[in-house]
């Protein structure tokens, strides 16, 4: 992993979480969660966190 997949990957796992925590605070709804979480793989393109997307 390079430095650029590095930062995406952190990037997209730091805005994946505080994501998570908007949701168990019910400020997202489940669709909205889906739909920003599919926003953050687009822009981020992570290794790791793509894979646990699809598995997870």
């Amino acid at each position: 992993m390079d430095d650029e997949q590095f930062r995406g990957e952190t990037a997209y796992q730091a805005s994946l979480h505080l994501a998570q925590g908007m949701l168990q605070a019910g400020l997202l709804t489940e669709a909205e969660f889906s739909k920003t979480r599919d926003l953050l793989l687009a822009r981020y393109k992570p290794l790791l966190g793509g894979l646990y997307c699809e598995f997870g």
